[in-house]
């Protein structure tokens, strides 16, 4: 009967977390979003703990609760200065010019108009000023904007439920740690247990390690990004180095839509003061600077943060993220390196026998 239970509980186990994630996607979203703040806000906490007064010291609950107030206000600062230079663009685009645009650009667009119908390319009963009349219209057109919004306002009830889950479940794994190995622990085997708790063990280890290097890298962007467009007086460098950092959570394909988001806005900002002959010099300065924090970023940034924050190599890191990449998708990228360490830790414990397994994890020592 004994050999039947410690047959039946890891499998009912897996099937457990395998049916929460498929039925309950946002349950497993709000907790895997919690274990991530958990992780940044662990260390803070065990400062913490250890801080005390002759003989009285601050409880777990105080001291969990005092970790969230310093994350809530960090994360409320980066909003508050954020927050500000959204509305200052949307504020800039409901007042774009349209006709002026189209005055100032009707020559050029009359000579690539030429050209096109020239070589076949359109037809010459196609007005190429209409539609690029239509095409900016639909672009800046406030109308536009504001479905945008009021599709995101449709939402906010959806955002507050996970907004508080997420508050809720943080709390609770910063006051009680072990959580989450109690339950990890009441699925395994009592012969593995030992291998269960050092898997968990290496895994908050290591994608702690990940997280805050990941924080550094995308800090890191968004002060290159920011200060190289500073130098050329680009107009909203902030908020640019802002996206462009944050962009690079996703690998190899985020610098890219960090760029042209960098792009669009700096278009945008000239337009909103009709300053239309600084487009194109604006928006080679842009690219110019994204393209050399990009470079900073792929030969100094990352090969030193991930490579040392989770053992791998930078070739293994690149192939692992193309794969995930082919096969999940932008997410797929986002997720690949964590998921990727914890196969190689999970591999570790249970598969070292084997020389691949061995090969790709011998450098893992948290």
């Amino acid at each position: 009967m004994n050999k039947i239970i410690t047959f039946i509980k890891p499998i009912a186990g897996i099937l457990a977390v395998v049916s929460l994630v498929y039925f309950f996607p946002d349950i497993f979203l709000y907790f895997a979003i919690s274990v991530i703040l958990f992780m940044i806000g662990r260390p803070l906490c065990e400062i913490i703990k250890k801080i005390h007064i002759k003989n009285f010291r601050l409880g777990d609950s105080v001291s969990a609760l005092i970790t969230m107030i310093v994350m809530f206000l960090l994360f409320s600062t980066i909003f508050l200065i954020i927050i500000p230079l959204v509305n200052k663009e949307i504020t800039i685009l409901s007042k774009i010019d349209t006709e002026a645009i189209v005055d100032y650009f009707e020559q050029p667009l009359k000579k690539i108009y030429d050209f096109l119908v020239q070589y076949s390319i359109i037809r010459p009963e196609e007005d190429l000023l209409k539609i690029a009349e239509d095409k900016i219209y639909s672009i800046v057109n406030w109308d536009n904007i504001k479905n945008i919004f009021g599709s995101i306002i449709s939402k906010t009830s959806g955002f507050f439920i996970g907004l508080f889950s997420t508050i809720f479940l943080t709390f609770f794994l910063l006051r009680e740690p072990n959580i989450v190995r109690n339950i990890f622990t009441a699925i395994t085997p009592d012969t593995h247990v030992l291998r269960m708790n050092n898997i968990l063990h290496d895994s908050r280890v290591m994608l702690t390690r990940y997280i805050f290097g990941l924080i550094s890298e995308l800090l890191c962007m968004m002060i290159l990004i920011f200060i190289g467009l500073t130098i050329f007086g680009i107009e909203n460098a902030l908020i640019i180095a802002v996206i462009g950092g944050f962009m690079n959570i996703i690998p190899y394909l985020g610098p890219l839509m960090g760029g042209f988001i960098g792009v669009i806005i700096g278009i945008i900002s000239n337009l909103g003061i009709n300053a239309y002959d600084l487009i194109m010099p604006n928006t080679l300065e842009i690219i110019g600077v994204f393209v050399v924090a990009n470079l900073v970023d792929n030969f100094v940034l990352q090969p030193t943060i991930y490579s040392k924050s989770v053992f791998a190599h930078p070739i293994e890191i690149f192939l692992v993220i193309l794969m995930a990449g082919n096969i999940g998708g932008v997410l797929g990228m986002i997720i690949a390196i964590p998921s990727y360490t914890l196969i190689r830790i999970i591999a570790k414990q249970l598969l070292s026998e084997f020389k691949f397994v061995e090969m790709l994890t011998k450098n893992l020592e948290p």
